[in-house]
């Protein structure tokens, strides 16, 4: 038996904890199958040219296009002001400034705005990275995802993918997963998995972990610790036309002082529970397709630029 057969094996029987279902139409577990012949792990720090530590310090999340549509509602924003506002807070990586549309790639309008606010942080900012979130549960042709990729990496070069999949979904197609993590990685490119935690593909760079009911499972992250990769702790947000209650309940019924503690304390918690928070600046994302506006609370952004201050 060679090497690889055996580390597939360990792969396999590793990867079983965490797979629940299969790929769809395919039984099994979440990881690569030996048919895939696909073994993928994180980026070293080497071939990021950085620390996962530095890369993740500071992280902000700014949903600007969702689907194909501008999510900011006040039309005085535009990519340059969002850029400079951005820029201020000095991330070290920015989440989410586009959702890319479902089997479709960033039209002229959104390739422009990443172009822009990027552009503008890391004049201030250098090394800071940036990501796009696509739908990859969705796909079922890995040959046609990759191609996909490549037309967006021909628009905007991001640094980062984070591979979204419905938290509805009970199964995925684990080979499209594996050679689109494989793609990013061939070009230097981190990959992130946003869905349920019982689907994690091996080989991500980083975790997405919802904050659902607006707190966080201690057990959930200690039960994620031995993937060895940064957990990033995002708010709850809307995906698709159904408005998600914790969404809701964070937009519109909490006030600013309210919203505020609840940041504080996910912030707070950061070091001790060994996750990084993605502080919210244009997000949840409403129902609506709009991105909820935090520079439009003042006390919120006192408080977010304290907590960024104090613990990041």
């Amino acid at each position: 038996m060679t090497l690889r057969s055996i580390a597939l094996l360990c792969l396999l029987s590793c990867s079983h904890a965490f797979a629940v279902g299969g790929g769809k139409g395919n039984p099994g577990t979440a990881s690569p199958s030996p048919e895939s012949d696909q073994f993928n792990k994180p980026l070293s720090a080497t071939e990021l040219k950085a620390s996962s530590r530095s890369i993740f310090q500071r992280i902000l999340q700014a949903r600007i296009y969702h689907l194909g549509a501008w999510a900011i509602d006040d039309p005085a924003d535009t990519p340059v002001t969002i850029g400079r506002t951005i820029s201020s807070l000095r991330p070290s990586f920015v989440t989410g400034i586009l959702r890319v549309p479902n089997h479709s790639v960033p039209g002229n309008a959104e390739t422009e705005a990443y172009t822009t606010i990027r552009s503008a942080v890391r004049s201030s900012v250098k090394g800071c990275r940036f990501d796009i979130v696509i739908d990859a549960g969705i796909e079922t042709s890995g040959t046609l995802f990759i191609r996909r990729m490549k037309e967006i990496d021909n628009r905007i070069q991001p640094d980062a993918w984070t591979l979204y999949v419905s938290p509805d979904d009970t199964a995925i197609n684990p080979e499209v997963l594996a050679e689109a993590i494989a793609y990013a990685h061939a070009q230097g490119d981190m990959v992130g998995y946003d869905g349920p935690l019982s689907l994690i593909p091996e080989g991500v760079d980083y975790i997405v972990v919802r904050a659902w009911n607006l707190q966080v499972n201690r057990d959930q992250l200690e039960r994620l610790e031995s993937r060895h990769v940064p957990l990033i702790v995002e708010l709850p947000t809307s995906f698709g036309t159904k408005e998600h209650p914790d969404c809701s309940r964070y937009i519109r019924d909490m006030d600013g002082s309210e919203k505020a503690a609840l940041i504080t304390q996910l912030a707070v918690n950061q070091s001790s529970w060994g996750y990084r928070l993605a502080y919210p600046l244009f997000y949840p994302v409403e129902s609506a397709r709009k991105s909820f506006d935090a520079t439009k609370d003042s006390i919120l952004m006192v408080t977010i630029r304290s907590l960024l201050a104090r613990f990041n």
